[in-house]
């Protein structure tokens, strides 16, 4: 009798501990086998509700797929795997052609039942990103454009002042044109120098290269227009607008595709 009580009481611990076992956490989730027939339908619904959410938000067409472990997980906010695709979208008021988002991590937790969501896990995505010259050009009609240009000409007045820059892309070339006048020469026109320019990552940091000076008033060195570029670098600064800054981003390269600026790196989430 007392051995049948013994393996009855070491049974029940047995059940308790495999109840007791977080359902939720990533050891559970990856290392045991899980009833997933109603997987296919969660994921459904989850890619569904994660298109409409940001078509709503950015407009643009998109395309997810979903995969998670089970449904009871997924509807907690963990997932597998994440990929979504967009076309046309608006962000900050930018355009922007083509976006690729694809996690790299196959443990990811989102509480989005707060506001905001909290990430309750380490997150790791790589991204693909295609800008136009349509997209640089709305980002540097943003307010905050003319504080950039306002720091550079305090450093480079009486010398000349920088009235406004935009961009131009062809033949897979970008062409940056900039608008100055002499304010120390009272009555002088406002005039236009151009530059085309491709862009390298440096530390992170996008620098311009292999520059090539196409019109310009007066003498100007390439070294110069090379530091003038990156200073107003409008590539840059239209990055930074799409940046929320609630996670950390790294820009991988930077290549011109199809006269689409091609950007590609990974982002980098904390979790709580």
């Amino acid at each position: 009798m007392k051995k049948i009580l013994l393996s009855f009481i070491l049974m029940l611990l047995t059940i308790n501990l495999g109840f007791c076992q977080d359902r939720y956490s990533k050891d559970y989730l990856q290392n045991r086998k899980h009833f997933a027939i109603l997987n296919p339908i969660t994921e459904s619904i989850g890619e569904h509700i994660i298109k409409s959410s940001l078509e709503k938000e950015t407009g643009g067409n998109y395309n997810v797929k979903l995969e998670g472990y089970t449904t009871s997980s997924m509807k907690k906010g963990i997932f597998k795997n994440l990929e979504i695709t967009g076309e046309n979208i608006v962000s900050e008021e930018i355009p922007i052609p083509y976006l690729y988002l694809k996690s790299l991590k196959d443990y990811n937790f989102v509480d989005y039942t707060k506001n905001p969501v909290e990430f309750k896990s380490d997150m790791e995505f790589k991204y693909e990103m295609l800008l136009s010259e349509d997209s640089m050009n709305k980002a540097l009609q943003h307010k905050d454009y003319k504080k950039v240009l306002d720091r550079v000409n305090n450093i480079a007045y009486p010398l000349f002042q920088i009235t406004g820059v935009s961009t131009k892309i062809q033949n897979n070339q970008i062409y940056i044109l900039t608008e100055y006048s002499f304010p120390i020469a009272s009555g002088t026109k406002v005039r236009v120098f151009v530059a085309s320019s491709s862009f390298v990552v440096e530390g992170g940091k996008i620098r311009a290269g292999n520059i090539k000076l196409n019109s310009a008033y007066g003498n100007l060195s390439l070294e110069k227009v090379a530091n003038l570029i990156n200073l107003v670098n409008p590539l840059e600064f239209t990055l930074s607008l799409l940046d929320t800054g609630k996670c950390e981003g790294k820009l991988e390269s930077i290549n011109i595709v199809d006269n689409k600026i091609k950007i590609d790196g990974k982002i980098y989430v904390k979790g709580d």
